[in-house]
């Protein structure tokens, strides 16, 4: 997972195309890849690749430098989704144990059952980056933005995200929010 070519089609290429060439918000398409993932997971936002002819690849070699970072947010999206039925064991076996590519060496054997789960994880993955980065489109399209602008949109984005947690804490303290969970 995560090792080689991945293309993105429609409107999410001109969306990426965007944020990185002329918004200037991101260097790199796979730093829109990583915050549409974050942003997809934490909206409860999917989509789904459109047909065109645009298209926005994101390379093998970029994928290989943040290949850990790709991992964690794809644990993080899995564990916390709640639109399919998998039972919380079957979403660990696919964070920490499954994997993604046919290996006759492999031991324990690779099954046909768990290829097929982590393609329709990854399928899953990818729908809340694709909804992801229509939320980023959707932020910083709405107007012209200098640096300032950015910045600003940056600091209220961390700011509402940290104003969204409190209020679902209330009453908890800050011991239990960050005690260990095992």
């Amino acid at each position: 997972m995560f090792d080689g070519d991945y293309t993105i089609y429609g409107k999410h290429a001109t969306y990426i195309k965007y944020l990185v060439n002329d918004a200037k918000a991101f260097k790199r398409y796979i730093d829109v890849y990583m915050v549409g993932a974050t942003l997809g997971v934490l909206y409860d936002r999917r989509s789904e690749q459109s047909d065109s002819s645009d298209r926005a690849r994101i390379y093998s070699d970029a994928f290989n430098t943040e290949h850990v970072k790709c991992n964690e947010l794809f644990k993080v999206v899995i564990l916390s989704d709640a639109s399919k039925s998998w039972s919380a064991e079957e979403r660990i076996n696919m964070c920490f144990r499954y994997r993604d590519k046919m290996d006759e060496h492999a031991v324990p054997h690779i099954s046909k059952g768990e290829l097929d789960a982590m393609k329709e994880a990854l399928v899953l993955f990818n729908s809340y980056v694709l909804g992801g980065i229509e939320l980023l489109y959707d932020s910083f399209f709405s107007a012209t933005i200098g640096i300032n602008e950015t910045v600003d949109y940056a600091y209220k984005s961390v700011f509402d995200q940290y104003t969204l947690i409190e209020s679902r804490q209330e009453g908890m303290e800050m011991n239990q929010l960050l005690r260990p969970e095992y």
